[in-house]
């Protein structure tokens, strides 16, 4: 049975993540532009205890974030976590 996760309700960890890097995933980690820096570290001390729980290590959790803002600029934890679950399930289909 999966671990609780109090972020979300029901309480139950996300079936759909894997901690993996996103190079694992294929998912290219471009530079970080600099004005984009600040923004992606506030949203990585939010998201981090949530994928910590589901077992992913602080590199892979950076690296994450890094991909996450070289398309997007701007996201919440739950923007984060869902485009990491889609671009794992985008890898594992095919």
């Amino acid at each position: 049975m999966a671990p609780s996760d109090p972020d979300r309700p029901g309480g139950s960890a996300d079936e759909g993540l894997v901690p993996e890097s996103p190079g694992e995933a294929g998912v290219s980690v471009p530079p970080l532009p600099i004005e984009k820096v600040e923004s992606e570290r506030l949203l990585e001390n939010e998201v981090r205890a949530r994928l910590e729980r589901d077992g992913f290590s602080d590199d892979q959790i950076l690296r994450w974030l890094e991909a996450y803002w070289a398309e997007h600029d701007e996201g919440e934890a739950e923007d984060v976590v869902a485009w990491i679950r889609a671009r794992e399930a985008q890898e594992r289909s095919g």
